[in-house]
């Protein structure tokens, strides 16, 4: 009887990997996976609300702006959030959500939903760009795995904004995907289409400045095509470039932003941040909603950059090229963050991440446990081990973004010396004692915050404590004039039987809000009050004029 073959045990052993390993062969499985997974973990914030973190701003104070279609071509000749005193220009930004609106009005679901089907096509795009530089299809997908799921990222999909740099990411790889098609048979249909895409990411966010030196570096030291094939799209660079200046030029942004001499001095003093951002992403304990530099430690940062220039040495991947371009990719698109005023933005926000960490990944590609250096069966282990955790730290976090309540409470015990997020905590709770004591936190922290002032003001007033009201209010209008601010005066002097001083304050009210109905409605009370006639008169034909409808009973007084 003829004995069955013996099965080598070493060849037995290497059968599964080799099955793992070729099942990435397939992109289109290897996408559903990728796709699947990150619907699974982010699935829940399709429940969720506003944050109350400028997204209410775009979508439900932005409603007449979304509503009308002539403003797509307006978002390309304003700023992002103020038409002529921004120094952001994001149009594209701006354009998605007017086309938006069409389909879900202001309610949020539908921009969750667009969030992450945004987060899945940049999961997409990655990894198919991964591959097309040659990373083994298996690796690729792990790493592309890990940026879907990793919590750093958590802000990005789960609070409606982060998804400009969702967009810039999907422009961008879309863009770098075509040079690359380009360069291995050139056509002018994929030259003309690698240009649009690279027009698009200018139009979405300033950082993408910075793509044409990414793709030239990243063209010359990996690709290798030589000078003649890059003619071209260098030529198609300068053209994207040249229409974007000229387009942003006509905008009717704000011209006093800031000097080089200042930018240069504001990112030497915020060197930390890179380290902050690196413990983020490979020890990602100290993450919060709303990140104030001072109150996020450092330790975890200089622990990460340690163990990770140990594994580059472990694995000698520092004589790699992708090693050196990865860290290049990394620190350049981490710059416009350090260069920022802090008069502008002085927190460190971990959706800003988002570009930024693909060149984490281009290192981690030439170390442990990926490349060759590991059995499969023990890298697929390790990988899946580190993603499971950060997919229940993701799905964890997401719910921080669930409303403004949540968020606010969230954003306070992440950043506990931050008068701002105690602030908007303060105007979230319902308990007035609450609403005072998070006020006065925050005023002992920054006495000067915009809008505080007037918050804490209100409270006062709200428990009849007129002159410590009065306090604040003056404090606010020294550099913070708010129209509210001005009524609430009004009806403190009113009280007072400063009958002259509250009409001052209902006139500075209507100058600033013409169209306010109780501020008109009471100073043609007051006028009458005062036996002020002609002002009445006068009072009453301007509104009027401005379309405002005028009570029976003020029409009685002139009569």
């Amino acid at each position: 009887m003829k004995k069955p073959p013996v099965k080598n045990p070493k060849t037995a052993r290497k059968l599964p990997a080799a099955t793992f390993e070729s099942r990435f062969n397939n992109t289109l499985f290897s996408i559903l996976v990728l796709a699947s997974l990150t619907f699974v973990v982010y699935s829940r914030t399709l429940l969720f609300g506003y944050t109350k973190l400028d997204d209410s701003i775009f979508i439900v104070e932005n409603a007449s702006y979304n509503a009308d279609a002539h403003n797509i071509a307006v978002s390309f000749k304003r700023g992002l959030f103020n038409p002529t005193r921004d120094v952001y220009y994001r149009p594209l930004f701006l354009v998605d959500f007017i086309l938006e609106s069409r389909l879900f009005g202001v309610k949020p679901a539908g921009y969750h939903f667009t969030n992450l089907l945004f987060h899945i096509l940049s999961v997409c795009l990655l990894f198919l760009f991964l591959k097309k530089i040659k990373i083994p299809p298996a690796d690729s997908f792990l790493l592309s795995l890990l940026f879907a799921l990793h919590p750093v990222l958590t802000q990005a999909v789960a609070w409606i904004p982060g998804r400009n740099d969702m967009l810039l990411m999907i422009f961008f790889l879309t863009a770098f995907l075509l040079l690359i098609r380009y360069l291995e048979k050139p056509s002018p249909v994929i030259l003309a289409l690698h240009v649009l895409a690279l027009l698009a990411a200018l139009f979405t966010k300033e950082t993408a400045i910075i793509i044409p030196v990414i793709m030239a570096i990243f063209s010359l030291t990996c690709l290798k095509p030589g000078w003649k094939k890059l003619l071209m799209p260098i030529a198609g660079w300068i053209m994207a470039m040249a229409i974007w200046m000229l387009v942003r030029s006509t905008a009717t942004l704000s011209k006093d932003w800031t000097t080089p001499g200042s930018m240069l001095m504001t990112g030497l003093g915020r060197i930390g941040v890179i380290v902050q951002y690196v413990g983020k992403i490979f020890i990602p304990v100290n993450l919060t909603v709303f990140p104030e530099t001072g109150d996020i430690t450092m330790i975890w940062g200089f622990v990460a950059i340690a163990g990770f220039v140990a594994l580059i040495v472990y694995s000698k991947s520092y004589s790699k090229p992708l090693t050196w371009l990865g860290l290049f990719w990394f620190i350049l698109f981490l710059m416009p963050v350090l260069i920022v005023p802090k008069s502008l933005n002085d927190q460190v926000f971990e959706h800003r991440l988002y570009l930024p960490m693909i060149g984490i990944l281009l290192m981690l590609s030439q170390t442990l446990p990926f490349g060759k250096t590991l059995e499969p069966g023990k890298k697929l282990a390790v990988v899946v081990a580190i993603v499971l955790l950060f997919s229940v730290q993701s799905f964890v976090r997401s719910a921080y973004f669930s409303d403004p309540l949540t968020f606010w409470t969230h954003a306070v015990e992440g950043s506990p010396h931050s008068a701002f997020a105690r602030t908007l905590l303060g105007t979230k709770v319902e308990d007035p004692a609450d609403r005072e004591r998070l006020f006065r936190e925050a005023y002992r922290l920054d006495p000067n915050l915009k809008n505080l002032n007037y918050y804490l003001g209100k409270v006062l007033f709200s428990k009849h404590r007129s002159d410590s009201a009065e306090y604040y209010f003056r404090k606010e209008l020294l550099h913070n004039p708010l129209p509210d601010v001005y009524f609430l005066m009004a009806q403190i002097a009113f009280e007072r039987n400063s009958l002259d001083s509250a009409a001052v304050n209902l006139v500075k009210t209507i100058e600033m809000d013409p169209l306010n109905p109780q501020a008109n409605h009471n100073l043609a009370l007051l006028y009458h009050q005062q036996g002020r006639d002609d002002k009445l008169k006068q009072l009453l034909q301007e509104m009027q004029m401005k379309g405002m409808a005028v009570e029976e009973d003020l029409l009685k007084l002139v009569k």
